[in-house]
Order: structure tokens, then sequence, then C-alpha cells
């Protein structure tokens, strides 16, 4: 079995499809832009990153903690998409991101972001039920453009330092560390 093969089966008995390059970002260390500096979009041209953003930012909305649009999870994205994404995975997001926008035109808007939430929220439910039926159907192909969004936008926020610090509980034990000396500590715990 090839490592492509692998991560799917591993992705789906988790719970859904995460491709390749979105593990080999993650696992490569792909991050947002940094704080301090400005980040210039290179694949999310056009107004596409507001849209994604826009996007995230519904899947995972600020409550009591900072939502996706806080983490910088359209930056991440931009960073995924020209740095670890193929050509066909870009082009095939892209894609997604204008069937988006086509969702939006047969409500009368001129694009998403023109929508009220409830609108928009309308369209994310029934591209959700659209990846189940994919599921379900066991349809081979693409991934659905959603699945992907909402893939970039989980990773994106839970390894921003937002979510990891903000959204993530720290374990109050801290990390098991069975070789610190007993003169650093000074006494035992109980």
């Amino acid at each position: 079995m090839d490592r492509r093969t692998a991560l799917q089966r591993i992705a789906v008995f988790m719970g859904g499809t995460i491709s390749a390059s979105t593990v080999a970002g993650v696992l490569g260390g792909c991050s947002a832009g940094r704080d301090g500096t400005i980040f210039e979009v290179r694949t999310l041209t056009q107004g596409r990153d507001e849209l994604v953003a826009t996007l995230s930012e519904l899947i995972i909305p600020e409550t009591d903690t900072p939502g996706a649009r806080a983490a910088k999870v359209h930056e991440f994205a931009d960073n995924m998409l020209t740095d670890w994404y193929d050509e066909a995975e870009v082009e095939e997001f892209l894609a997604g991101l204008e069937d988006v926008q086509q969702r939006a035109r047969e409500y009368g808007a001129a694009s998403f972001m023109d929508l009220d939430s409830d609108r928009q929220i309308e369209i994310l439910t029934q591209m959700e039920k659209e990846v189940k039926e994919w599921r379900e159907n066991g349809e081979p192909g693409a991934t659905p453009f959603f699945q992907t969004i909402k893939s970039l936008t989980l990773f994106g926020y839970y390894t921003s330092e937002v979510g990891a610090t903000q959204e993530l509980r720290v374990n109050p034990m801290g990390v098991y560390r069975p070789d610190i000396p007993f003169s650093e500590i000074g006494r035992a715990w109980a």
C-alpha cells in the first residue's frame, strides 16, 4: 500500500477525507502569516481570500473564543494551496469557490459575501449534505469542495496559536518527563 492510500484510509477512519497534500502541509509546518508581517496573497487572488475567510468563519465562528478569521485560516489556506497542493488540486479548489459564488447568484446576490448569514449557512448546509451523499455512495473521483475547505479550516484553526491556546485545553499536569532530577523539584507531589 502506498503512502497516499494509507493517509486516505486513516482520514476515512477519522470521519472524513483528508488530502495527502493537507497532511503533508501540516506535517511540513505550513502555517498562516506571522503577526507583525504583512501577508501577501499568492493563490487566493481577486478577493478569493475574503471568500475563504468568510467560509471558514462560518465553519468555526467566533464565540467565547476567537473564530477562524482571527486564526488567519484564509492565510493558512493560501499557503497550503501555493506551497503544498498540486496544480490539479488548486484548480479544483478554485472551481469550488466559483461554485459557491454561483450558488449565491442563484439567490440573486452578486457574491456569497452579499448574502445574509442565514442564506450563507443554507448554502453550506446544502454542500455538507452533498458531502454526506458522496460518502454514502462511495463515489470515486475528486473530493467535494466543502470537505476540502472544512479540512483546511479545521487544520488551519487547530494548528494556529489561537486554536491551540484559546480553544484547546492545555493539560494542567504538563508533559510527562520521567527524567527530571529530584533536586529540581524540591519535593514530591502528593
